[in-house]
């Protein structure tokens, strides 16, 4: 009976851990965001996501465009938080979680915030995670191309509001 009551502490303990890799993974892939270092930035790409998009090299590519086309359009990234992950979910072999994301756009009129959820997938425990931003796509869509994501997840829609000065 006590081993038992160890293995659930233990299975508890590692969640929370888990929840907390979500976290530190999450604010190094924004600040590699914030440093226009792509490089480092893919390393938090869902490899499935990062083969659709062409490769490594295709993804820093385009990654690289839309950044330079946001500057020259006058819009830069100012800031971005995390919330709190979701219940980590086990679904078959990976970890699967949901993290509130919030971003401030700073434009030619004033700042805007665009609030959304990331999809948080770890293969290897919880030791590292990688990230999926669905944007506008609903799970159900997201689903067709990426199967393995739990039924379970939450993603709320993005929503965007104009900040006050």
């Amino acid at each position: 009976m006590r081993a038992i009551f160890i293995l659930i502490i233990m299975f508890f303990h590692s969640l929370g851990w888990s929840q907390n890799s979500i976290r530190e993974d999450a604010k190094q892939m924004g600040e590699y965001l914030l440093k226009n270092d792509f490089e480092h930035y893919v390393n938090y790409t869902y490899p499935k996501v990062m083969k659709d998009m062409g490769g490594r090299q295709q993804l820093k590519q385009t990654l690289q465009k839309q950044m330079e086309e946001l500057l020259l359009q006058g819009v830069n990234i100012e800031s971005i938080k995390y919330g709190e992950p979701s219940v980590i979910l086990k679904e078959k072999k990976e970890l699967q979680a949901t993290l509130p994301q919030e971003v401030i756009f700073k434009t030619p009129n004033g700042k805007i915030l665009f609030t959304s959820s990331l999809i948080c997938i770890s293969q290897n425990d919880g030791e590292s995670w990688y990230f999926i931003d669905p944007g506008e796509r609903t799970l159900e869509i997201l689903r067709i191309t990426l199967p393995n994501i739990s039924k379970k997840l939450n993603v709320t829609p993005p929503q965007t509001s104009k900040l006050a000065e």
